[in-house]
Formats: structure tokens, sequence, C-alpha cells
């Protein structure tokens, strides 16, 4: 009985922290999916996020809204990214000219986007109708 509860307690938080991916079982897939523009929920309005990729290698780029519906590129640094697969999951590599930071992807499909920091902050995204 106490091996059971054991191997319960051990098992169902990495059950929980799991990546719940609806569409894709490799990078190129993930790749596919992610390519376009994106939306941070309950986030600034007047920004939008443009992933787009080339042979494995991605650019994460931020523009911003302006009144008119046209979008400018924001001035904020703009890292190349790329999919990893790792121990737990797929992961987002962006690379800043040599500092690179890593975000899990613990949802994707063709609309969704959640990311976690490896403080465990989540974020929410949601993709722009072409």
């Amino acid at each position: 009985m106490k091996t059971t509860l054991l191997l319960l307690l051990t098992f169902f938080p990495l059950i929980l922290i799991g990546q719940d991916l609806k569409c894709c079982d490799s990078e190129k897939e993930i790749e596919t999916y992610l390519s376009g523009n994106w939306k941070k929920k309950d986030s600034d309005e007047k920004q939008q996020y443009l992933y787009e990729f080339n042979d494995g290698i991605g650019k994460f780029k931020v523009f911003d809204i302006k009144r008119n519906g046209i979008l400018e590129r924001a001035e904020v640094n703009q890292p190349d990214i790329r999919i990893l697969k790792s121990e737990t999951g797929f992961e987002i590599e962006h690379d800043f000219g040599g500092l690179k930071t890593y975000a899990g992807i613990k949802y994707l499909d063709s609309t969704q986007l959640i990311v976690t920091r490896r403080d465990g902050a989540e974020k929410e995204y949601y993709k722009v109708p072409e």
C-alpha cells in the first residue's frame, strides 16, 4: 500500500506538468504550427509577434500595431530561435547573439500556444487569423 501511494505521489505531478501538444511529434511540425502571427493573451493589444522558420533556424519578431493597422517592427532585441527536443518535451531556444534563453512548450495547437519559463511562469498566446 505504501509503495503504491509513493508511486502515485511521484508520478502524478509529472503528469500535471507534461506537455499537451495536440499537433506535433517533431521539431518540423512545431515549426509549421508556430509559423505566423501571434498575440499575447491579456497583454498590450498594440503588439504582435511573428515566428518564421527556414531550415531549422527561426526568427522571433516583435511588431507594434499602428493606428491604421500597419505593422511596424518594434525597437527591441529580436532573437534567432530554434526548436529543441529535450527529455521533458519541446523547447524554444532564443539566441540573443550568444545569450540563450529557453521556454518550454506546454500547449500548442493551430490557435493557441502556452510557453513556460524555467521559473515556472507561463505566457499564453493566440494565433492571429490571416
